[in-house]
């Protein structure tokens, strides 16, 4: 077993998330492939990361579940000697606004977003950590505004903020714990649901390109002096509400 340090990235077969698997690989990390249902996207990806000469270990786990982690992440130790880098990526985001949503949508958005960040964060101080152990919560740039139809998701996404400040402090010194709040990032967005134009998305006219969003993960990896703050990587949305918004 080689002494390159180990990231885990949940959701970390797809999207964003395997982005962020592929671009540790090259930089040296072992990596834990976190995956729920997508087994053999996992697998694929695994192939493909393992040609960086790094260790790649599948780990399976509903986030939804929360209550089924504890078990899961023994097993993981098992594998894996230490843990120096948690991304918390995985997110569901569905339609709702606060007075019709159901108890089964506040609930998974919560565990997923909320309670298996907490959990995975107890879990990963448990660890022997290298001296530049990070945990990175992945925000959302619109959080900087009221925006109603997706209470859910905001609302979790808001706890897990606050999880971020609270987090750094009580995990400090052994590890920092920092967030990215990104804008639109996949390039697949203006398909989504009629998704807005580049005009209307931030201030600087343009979506997020997923080099940016790796290159602050870089940015926090390699500066040891930053614990509790939140990032955003949104072109400016942040700072106005987008006229895309206020369609809604």
């Amino acid at each position: 077993m080689n002494n390159a340090p180990w990231a885990l990235v949940t959701g970390g077969a797809q999207r964003i998330g395997a982005y962020f698997n592929q671009r540790l690989a090259e930089a040296g990390f072992n990596l834990v492939l976190h995956y729920h249902q997508s087994e053999s996207a996992a697998l694929a990806l695994k192939t493909q990361l393992e040609q960086h000469g790094v260790q790649v270990v599948l780990w399976q786990a509903n986030l939804a579940e929360p209550e089924t982690l504890p078990l899961a992440f023994q097993r993981l130790r098992s594998q894996v000697p230490q843990l120096d880098l948690l991304i918390n990526n995985a997110s569901i985001f569905e339609q709702g606004a606060l007075l019709e949503s159901s108890l089964a949508q506040i609930q998974a958005h919560m565990h997923v977003h909320l309670t298996s960040p907490w959990l995975l964060i107890q879990e990963m101080i448990k660890l022997n950590t290298g001296p530049s152990a990070q945990i990175i919560n992945i925000l959302d740039a619109n959080l900087a505004h009221r925006y109603t139809g997706k209470s859910a998701y905001f609302i979790a996404k808001k706890a897990l903020e606050t999880l971020t400040e609270l987090a750094a402090i009580e995990c400090a010194p052994k590890i920092r714990v920092n967030a990215l709040a990104p804008g639109f990032v996949l390039e697949a967005i203006d398909a989504v649901n009629g998704g807005p134009e580049h005009k209307d998305i931030n201030l600087l006219q343009a979506k997020v390109p997923l080099n940016d969003l790796f290159s602050a993960i870089e940015f926090l990896q390699n500066n040891h002096s930053i614990t509790g703050q939140t990032i955003n990587i949104d072109g400016g949305s942040h700072l106005q509400c987008p006229p895309y918004m206020l369609k809604n």
